[in-house]
């Protein structure tokens, strides 16, 4: 958010951002389902002693297919891209290509991932995607502000930032003794099989894709209907409002394994508690980091470099962040959905729901820019969110809510309201920083305090408690 915005002028933000978000839309197809495949069918190779019946192999054979297919489909509509892009966004055009490079890496990093995953490893993939790939994009764009290296080569370096998180990956998976290269076992990979797996994995196919399309095709078309700039000012807002989805992805992350092996089991009860739980835990924490966010946005914009550009994407802030606390909020819905015998629903809503995103960009991007582009993506998710409520609700008869999402609105609305009695100050950079961290402190210990007091969260409770017995002294010891 700082060094990005410092060193990277709106266009060429916005360009770095584009080639990265677009690599994860064509991943979402070249990967041709691997990653929801060993989610799904983990369980029936998993035997650490035979080396999961050769599983790995066929995991990573079916992404190769995939990303040859991929790179002739690009290849091909090279001229189609070059051409919409032409007027608005000239500087995407001469580096459009380095999207191929970026997808493979990116879809073997899913399919790895995936894998370590179901070996139920993911403090390390997370640490490799959430901390290595963002410091190692920080220094690039360092070496590329201190003059060190050209933009050019900056971008070729971002890329190769990519291979390397690929590459400790793999030598992670070796460290841990899991890197197993057996042929399939054919008495647990018979025919029957592996049919239902290329057909859940081509389904699934049409569901990521139509992920990717909700996530990401309001920057692509804004930046071939109003240019990089717009671009650039829609994807800070985004970034700002994505920060609540974090704890989403951790506790996602961790539930799969589980609602996966209930959902077989055919154990909703279980289905239920994790869901409840986990939607009220995403909410405990999503709804903090918005109530951060909100409070203190225009501070937020004020230290951030090109703040008085980037600034005018605060109603982007405002209504993405909105959807995305409602969607946390709603638990594991999508999940359930995707693992279960009804998997083809959650195609069909995403379908829908990336067709109506489309439409609703075409719409609203010509009249209102990218604040159009935040609307479209606001009403899009929404009810896509609403979609998959009502069909868990139908078909397994689990909801998310309970009186303690009840709760946690009224605590978020309270202590927001509390932000108005702050006394007026100075604005500068010192102040807006100081502004920030008290404000935070305050909010964070007045929220813990009311959550705790309140007996909102079962498993938070059980949190404060064992600190209490790591802390003595917090007992007065």
């Amino acid at each position: 958010m700082y060094v990005s915005t410092k060193f990277l002028s709106v266009e060429e933000l916005a360009l770095t951002r584009l080639l990265f978000e677009n690599s994860l839309l064509f991943a979402a197809f070249a990967h041709l389902g691997t990653p929801l495949i060993a989610d799904k069918f983990f369980a029936n190779f998993r035997d650490d002693d035979s080396g999961h019946n050769g599983i790995l192999p066929l995991l990573l054979g079916l992404p190769f297919v995939g990303g040859l297919l991929f790179t002739i489909l690009y290849l091909l509509c090279s001229g189609w891209i070059q051409e919409y892009y032409s007027e608005n966004s000239p500087l995407l055009i001469k580096y459009h290509i380095l999207v191929i490079p970026l997808t493979i890496f990116w879809l073997y990093l899913a399919v790895l991932e995936s894998y370590c995953r179901n070996n139920s490893r993911i403090a390390v993939p997370n640490f490799i995607r959430e901390v290595f790939l963002r410091l190692a994009n920080i220094m690039v764009i360092l070496m590329f502000g201190f003059g060190w290296v050209s933009f050019q080569v900056m971008l070729w370096m971002l890329i190769a930032s990519y291979g390397l998180a690929l590459i400790s990956l793999i030598v992670y998976i070796h460290r841990l003794g899991k890197w197993y290269w057996f042929k399939p076992n054919p008495e647990i990979l018979t025919r029957p099989l592996f049919r239902s797996m290329l057909a859940y994995g081509s389904f699934s196919i049409l569901g990521g894709i139509g992920v990717n399309l909700m996530l990401f095709i309001d920057r692509s078309m804004l930046a071939g209907e109003r240019g990089l700039i717009q671009t650039g000012i829609f994807i800070i807002a985004a970034y700002i409002a994505g920060v609540i989805e974090i704890p989403k992805k951790a506790i996602s992350q961790i539930s799969i394994p589980l609602l996966s092996t209930s959902l077989g089991k055919e154990d909703y009860e279980f289905v239920r508690q994790i869901n409840v739980k986990s939607a009220l835990n995403q909410l405990i924490a999503g709804g903090l980091f918005f109530l951060l966010i909100w409070s203190s946005i225009d501070d937020i914009f004020l230290l951030i470099p090109k703040g008085e550009t980037y600034r005018e994407g605060k109603l982007v802030v405002l209504f993405l962040a909105l959807v995305k606390v409602f969607d946390t909020g709603t638990g594991l819905n999508t999940e359930i959905i995707l693992y279960s015998r009804f998997y083809k629903y959650a195609t069909y809503l995403i379908l829908g729901s990336a067709v109506l995103g489309f439409l609703l960009n075409v719409l609203f991007i010509p009249m209102y820019g990218f604040i159009g582009a935040a609307l479209a993506t606001m009403i899009t998710t929404f009810l896509y969110s609403m979609s998959r409520l009502f069909l868990v609700w139908r078909k397994f008869g689990v909801q998310p809510f309970s009186q303690g999402t009840v709760k946690v609105v009224l605590v978020l609305a309270v202590l927001y309201l509390c932000t108005f009695l702050e006394p007026a100050y100075t604005i500068s950079k010192l102040s807006a920083m100081i502004a920030i961290v008290l404000r935070s402190a305050f909010l964070c210990v007045a929220f813990a305090i009311l959550i705790l007091k309140l007996d909102v969260s079962p498993e938070i409770r059980a949190l404060f408690e064992t600190a209490k017995k790591r802390l003595p002294y917090v007992n007065g010891k």
